[in-house]
């Protein structure tokens, strides 16, 4: 008679604990492989939110205010957060033109002073900040040596890009400017033997080079943003290339002028578009500024482009310096002539300011450019420092780029214009 099968034997009673520790044990090796996961993965930025829609008779207009409350609310978290302290504050309502549209881009915007303590560098506080600006759809966009009444800072701008309509659109939200707090105790060096007085004339002196009349084309942009010394670019507002010339040059490390067309003494075939001229009223001049100002919120300060009749007029001229003094800008008088009162009225208004020595670029030659760069030079060693215009042409490019090396070897520190406003 055939043997039934015999069944599988069953565990003991004493093995069935040790199965369930190993499941609880692969539980946990799991749980604890997904927080490791979660809490080490890269941090995602949002994307920005969308602006409100607003049809109006003159056009479109496309108001990022509540994306730019979201970016200004993350920024200033994480500022309290990390226990950096905050200064003064200034909120603005943004407006510009739309390109290749009618209508407006609004937005709000805010300055804000911060002091960093001894133990955050300005690049410390970068990473700090990065991750709440990225969760809230933002970035930082650019950080660059800066003043801020009276005080050498670096400047922090945040903000978010953005596609609209098929243009790209960078909008700052909020430029920080970033002191260092002063030492409690500092230490008493007692006076050694008197030092002699510093001449002018030796190594080490200043030169300021803006260019001028970016917007134009494209190739300077790039010849300009690849140097890697210190320039200071003047962008033409609503230009083809205005845009591109004001983001590449701040996300190159550059500084950003606004380049304000004003009257000439004798107008041009071409006439810029919202120049100001000696026939406007106040509120004509100031709404000009304010928006050609709004195109390019890189900028950091002013300089005229043409002007030789407008900033001969003390009225026009107060009343286009009120809106760069109002946004804590500087202005640089170009002086396209010696009739000129643009530093006069902003020394007089309390406001930083500075004035050209020397044009570069009369002649397109490069070798006459370099000429002129030496005479910079020289005028550089008597008064100790010298800003000079260029423009936004290839030769000019190369012809600093060849000098640099000279120039440097002869004690002249390039600077940016900011640098050496009063």
């Amino acid at each position: 008679m055939a043997k039934k099968p015999s069944k599988p034997a069953r565990p003991s009673r004493s093995s069935r604990p040790s199965r369930k520790l190993t499941v609880l044990l692969l539980l946990f090796i799991v749980t604890a492989g997904l927080y490791y996961y979660i809490s080490h993965k890269p941090e995602q930025g949002s994307k920005p939110l969308p602006p409100s829609i607003e049809k109006t008779s003159s056009g479109t207009v496309a108001d990022y205010s509540e994306m730019s409350i979201k970016l200004h609310n993350a920024v200033d978290n994480g500022l309290s957060t990390n226990g950096i302290p905050v200064g003064e504050k200034k909120e603005l309502q943004k407006e510009t033109p739309r390109q290749g549209g009618e209508g407006l881009i609004r937005w709000r915007t805010w300055q804000t002073q911060v002091t960093a303590p001894q133990d955050k560098t300005p690049e410390k506080l970068r990473q700090l900040l990065q991750s709440s600006v990225a969760r809230a759809g933002g970035e930082i966009l650019a950080m660059q040596p800066d003043h801020y009444q009276g005080r050498s800072v670096t400047r922090m701008d945040i903000g978010f890009k953005e596609i609209l309509a098929g243009d790209t659109l960078t909008i700052i939200t909020d430029r920080l400017y970033i002191g260092s707090e002063k030492p409690s105790s500092p230490i008493q060096v007692p006076p050694q033997t008197p030092a002699l007085p510093v001449r002018p004339s030796g190594p080490g002196v200043s030169m300021a080079i803006i260019i001028d009349d970016f917007g134009y084309q494209t190739e300077p942009i790039e010849m300009f943003a690849a140097i890697d010394r210190p320039i200071t670019f003047s962008v033409l507002p609503y230009k083809q290339y205005s845009r591109m010339a004001a983001e590449r040059g701040a996300g190159s490390g550059h500084q950003v002028l606004l380049h304000l067309p004003m009257e000439p003494m004798t107008l041009p075939d071409q006439v810029e578009k919202d120049m100001i001229t000696v026939q406007m009223t106040e509120a004509q001049i100031q709404d000009i500024v304010l928006r050609a100002l709004q195109h390019t919120p890189e900028a950091i300060g002013v300089n005229n482009h043409q002007g030789s009749r407008a900033t001969a007029d003390r009225r026009v001229m107060q009343a286009a310096l009120s809106v760069m003094r109002n946004n804590q800008l500087f202005f640089i008088d170009s002086r396209t002539s010696g009739q000129t009162v643009g530093m006069d009225m902003a020394r007089q208004m309390v406001m930083r300011t500075g004035e050209n020595d020397l044009f570069l670029d009369n002649s397109s030659d490069i070798g006459y450019i370099k000429n002129q760069l030496r005479t910079a030079q020289r005028m550089a060693a008597k008064n100790g420092s010298v800003t000079v215009i260029g423009h936004a042409r290839t030769n000019t490019a190369m012809a600093i780029r060849e000098m640099i090396p000279e120039l440097e070897a002869n004690g002249v520190r390039l600077v940016f214009v900011s640098q050496l406003v009063r």
